[in-house]
């Protein structure tokens, strides 16, 4: 079945638009300013976040403060962050990424809003955030690296990218078209609901996922957001969601925010959506596309912010031993494919940043917003694994003793 067939005559322009990417469907200008309006008639908060978000927001993670169960604080000359509540007090909340704020207003803003929550943490805050913070009285911890690919000097040429030109061409062999759609038509949702069920079941923890630094998936239309399928005999087999980077009142770029594929194949499903939608954003004139956070990657001991040891220490052995919790090694390991050393492409390091007082209780509450349920979860590895062992230990028994049996039957013939 053509799932793009119940597009046609709903105000939407189906053209080419590069090689390799067969279609492309996006909204009407029309259409879209009626979603800007609805937007911005919906509250006066709401319209203060969007202009503020359009204006500045320039971080990877600016437009997942537009998530649901988010709130807010808001300063009408400044800007706004998001956050969520801890348990402890009123004065603790966990903030997403930067403030949504010109860079000459940073440093203002996070005064006022210290003033007003005295107790935060900062969680995917930049580097610019992180240093006010630090002199504020803040422990400064690494939390990973955001690799960043600069789409106008990114190419796959050369020996280091070889296994990207590979999975490129793999996927073209196989017969896989790319497609930019939108995912309001009830088969296209349907198709990504599949795909999430069938990719949920491979995870690590297929019981949860990663939460608030990871918006979850809307599969209705956004602005500005945009989703590439891959389609293979007019059925979709992967997805990638982008959500816009800003920067003046324009989309300077994107976040790849959900990469998912229900396709078993030696090449990566992903990356081929991910190279023919970057041929599009060069054509388009865009800047940066992030690949997202690798949780715990790279995290150091340096000495640039004061810091706590003991958090980095957790952090380091939770990357090395901590798998069976979150595939932070796997995720890296994918997104080091595009070889951030080479020219067009780099790491930025993305900081947690807390006051140290109850630090055990810090971690457990950062968790917590993450999604994450350590105890839980650990108790569950270990029970899958005890059953798991379990079951070979009775098949090896098993197959012992009819081969015992057999040997038994041939001597008494």
């Amino acid at each position: 079945m053509d799932l793009l067939k119940g597009f046609k005559g709903k105000g939407l322009n189906i053209k080419k638009v590069a090689p390799g990417l067969s279609q492309s469907m996006t909204t009407s200008q029309e259409a879209l300013q009626t979603a800007v309006k609805t937007l911005q008639t919906g509250s006066k908060t709401t319209a203060f976040r969007i202009d503020k978000l359009k204006q500045y927001g320039r971080g990877s993670l600016a437009y997942s403060s537009l998530q649901a169960g988010m709130q807010y604080y808001m300063n009408d000359k400044l800007g706004y962050c998001a956050y969520v509540p801890l348990s402890d007090s009123e004065d603790s909340v966990c903030v997403l990424a930067d403030p949504i704020c010109s860079k000459e207003n940073l440093r203002a803003f996070l005064d006022a809003f210290l003033l007003e929550k005295k107790d935060p943490i900062f969680l995917h805050a930049s580097h610019d955030t992180a240093e006010i913070l630090n002199e504020r009285g803040f422990s400064v911890n690494e939390l990973g690296v955001e690799t960043i690919i600069e789409i106008q000097k990114f190419t796959l040429s050369g020996n280091k990218r070889q296994a990207l030109r590979q999975a490129r061409n793999n996927a073209k062999r196989d017969n896989l078209v790319c497609r930019e759609v939108l995912s309001s038509d009830p088969e296209m949702r349907k198709a990504f609901r599949k795909i999430s069920e069938e990719w949920m079941k491979h995870k690590v923890m297929n019981d949860s996922e990663m939460q608030f630094i990871v918006r979850p998936i809307v599969y209705v239309d956004e602005i500005d957001v945009r989703k590439f399928v891959a389609l293979k005999d007019d059925t979709v087999v992967g997805f990638i969601i982008f959500d816009p980077i800003y920067e003046n009142g324009k989309v300077k770029g994107y976040i790849a925010n959900h990469l998912r594929s229900n396709l078993d194949r030696s090449y990566s499903v992903v990356d081929f959506i991910l190279l023919e939608a970057l041929d599009i954003f060069k054509a388009e004139g865009k800047e940066e596309l992030s690949l997202g956070l690798s949780p715990l990657a790279k995290v150091d001991d340096s000495e640039e912010f004061r810091h706590s040891k003991l958090l980095t220490a957790h952090f380091k052995y939770s990357f090395e031993k901590a798998n069976f919790l979150y595939n932070f090694k796997n995720l890296y390991r994918h997104k080091s494919k595009y070889r951030p050393e080479l020219p067009g492409a780099h790491e930025e390091k993305v900081y947690c940043c807390m006051k140290t007082r109850f630090l055990l209780v810090r971690i457990y509450d950062v968790y917590n917003v993450l999604g994450f349920h350590p105890i839980k979860q650990i108790i569950s590895h270990f029970g899958k694994a005890m059953t798991t062992t379990i079951r070979n230990i009775t098949a090896g028994k098993s197959a012992s003793d009819l081969s015992k049996a057999e040997s038994t039957e041939k001597h008494s013939q």
